[in-house]
């Protein structure tokens, strides 16, 4: 179901292009959260030329990409763990400058059903992540 899903980003991508040719499709950021971070992360790994920037919430079956380009990130909740070989291990992190960040919010309030406090959490980082290319 993931694979399939993931190909649909594939052809709205393509029709995109094609009705909004004038948009930046050369600096593309992928977020998802749960099922929608493992989507975009497979399809990263499928497409990474076409990806700039995967920010996943607490995808956990999917594994992310081993690669500095694109740049990853992802935000993790305290209640669920994510699937063997779906996080990267400490030297992978350091080495493809990946960013792997522990949250204190559960899983499923890192969608609308977080309080306000946890949704500006998630917000910030999320900003700080799309913004951090720029400061470099």
């Amino acid at each position: 179901m993931v694979l399939i899903r993931a190909e649909i980003i594939l052809f709205i991508l393509n029709e995109l292009t094609k009705i909004k040719p004038e948009l930046d499709y050369k600096h593309l950021t992928l977020i998802g959260h749960s099922n929608g971070g493992d989507m975009a992360a497979l399809f990263t790994n499928q497409h990474p030329n076409l990806v700039y920037k995967l920010i996943t919430m607490d995808n956990r079956r999917m594994f992310l990409p081993r690669t500095s380009v694109p740049k990853i990130y992802t935000l993790r909740s305290n209640d669920y763990p994510a699937d063997e070989g779906v996080l990267p291990n400490e030297q992978e992190q350091k080495k493809y400058y990946m960013t792997i960040q522990r949250t204190l919010i559960n899983h499923n309030h890192m969608d609308n059903k977080g309080t306000d406090e946890e949704k500006k959490t998630l917000s910030d980082f999320v900003l700080k992540y799309l913004a951090e290319d720029k400061l470099q």
